[in-house]
């Protein structure tokens, strides 16, 4: 098949793939109730369950990346896929902890794989053009956009059927990660693993520690990656407390569902137009968002600060929620668009491992932080003091990124531009 062809046959399939593969679709929402009260699992052995997976998905961004270049794109996304499925048939047959934390193993490397692999393969699938950046940009939305709805709508069905029977939910889950393996292996590869390809790989200026080391010399992409281990920060410490302040106003968990599902549609709606968007701001795209986010995460508990009654309290919190659901689906979009720029199949997956690799480390350790805070202070103050806390840490980080970012193509040096394929900017 010719290039364009197999360039077009990635590119259309892509959004697919996407939005069924970027998390576990039917899963989350009956996650811990499956393991507590199918598996007898007790909650706290759940949060050492996740602790684990967050040290495996650390340690293998590295391994992953290695063997994507050993294997290529597309058979490392089959890979995913697979590790993917064997992790959800562990915990559906899983009899003890050690059991399910060998399945979080399994979790972690198929999820460095396919994170790695697959703005990757995208990034390789487009033609070099001026518009390459932009055209990324609006599959990753679309992507993203779909994923979003679907992730609403197998909110509220999973919960549902949950209840009929537990493991429902969890095959549909792995219904979906099959599909996702099928349409991994009808991708075609990029680049061709040649002799010369090979070489190439590990060859002096273009092997691993080289190009970490022109990562950490590139202001830009240091810039990128200090903003997105911020804001990743405060996304998954907001995931994983914001449901508690609706659970301090005391409504019910049928409220709860669907006011979730509707924020994620708004985030899918965000992804779509994350274009828009740039183009109103530019390159005070990250700004405005890092901004936006921590504010709203302060604005959330004006109501309980000001002891305001339930119903203005309420309406404070689910339009603060609005602004962060926006942030998070603009935010995905828009930063693999920044960090594909100035990249080409030498470079490009070792960004992603570098970035997502640090993300990790720097989440986890504010994640533990916040958690410390909110044994002290309580989930209000914790989450005010968090909004206050990453506000002043994104004006740092801005003032950071400031004469490094938002640049055009010409005023980049030789050296931030050298695995250039085609200008972009930013």
């Amino acid at each position: 098949m010719e290039k364009t062809r197999i360039c077009k046959h990635n590119m259309k399939l892509y959004p697919i793939f996407r939005m069924l593969s970027y998390d576990f679709l039917f899963f989350y929402t009956i996650n811990v109730l499956f393991l507590t009260q199918i598996k007898h699992i007790s909650p706290a052995s759940v949060i050492v369950i996740d602790a684990f997976y967050s040290i495996f998905l650390v340690v293998f961004q590295f391994p992953a990346s290695f063997i994507l270049e050993k294997i290529g794109r597309k058979r490392s996304l089959v890979l995913g896929t697979l590790f993917n499925s064997i992790y959800l048939l562990v915990v559906i047959f899983s009899r003890n902890l050690v059991e399910l934390i060998l399945a979080e193993m399994a979790a972690a490397l198929g999820y460095a794989l396919k994170d790695i692999a697959s703005p990757s393969l995208l990034n390789e699938s487009i033609p070099i053009t001026k518009r390459k950046s932009e055209i990324f940009a609006k599959l990753s939305g679309k992507a993203m956009s779909g994923y979003y709805i679907l992730n609403a709508i197998s909110l509220i069905i999973s919960g549902f059927l949950y209840n009929i029977n537990g493991y429902i939910p969890m095959l549909l889950a792995l219904g979906v990660i099959l599909l996702t393996f099928i349409l991994a292996n009808s991708f075609y590869e990029p680049i061709e693993l040649s002799s010369d390809s090979k070489e190439k790989v590990v060859s002096n200026e273009n092997n691993f520690k080289e190009s970490l080391k022109f990562i950490f010399s590139s202001g830009r992409l240091k810039s990128l990656i200090l903003y997105s281990s911020v804001m990743l920060s405060l996304i998954n410490i907001l995931a994983s407390t914001e449901i508690y302040l609706l659970e301090e106003l005391d409504v019910s968990s049928g409220f709860v569902g669907v006011a979730f599902a509707v924020l994620g549609i708004i985030s899918g709606i965000a992804a779509k137009k994350q274009n828009e968007f740039h183009i109103m701001f530019r390159n005070k795209s990250l700004t405005v968002l890092g901004l936006t986010i921590s504010i709203a995460c302060i604005v959330s508990t004006l109501g309980f600060v000001f002891d305001l009654p339930f119903i203005i309290t309420l309406i404070i919190i689910l339009i603060a929620y609005v602004f962060k659901y926006i942030v998070v689906g603009i935010y995905q979009v828009l930063i693999s668009k920044y960090l594909s720029n100035f990249t080409n199949e030498q470079i490009d997956s070792k960004i992603y491992t570098t970035q997502i690799f640090v993300n990790s480390i720097i989440s986890a350790i504010l994640g533990v932080a916040v958690s410390m805070f909110l044994d002290y202070f309580g989930i209000v103050n914790t989450m005010l003091l968090s909004g206050i806390g990453f506000l002043i840490l994104f004006v740092i980080t801005i003032i950071y990124m400031r004469n490094k970012l938002g640049l055009k193509p010409t005023e980049y040096s030789k050296e931030e531009t050298k695995y250039s394929k085609v200008k972009g900017t930013i």
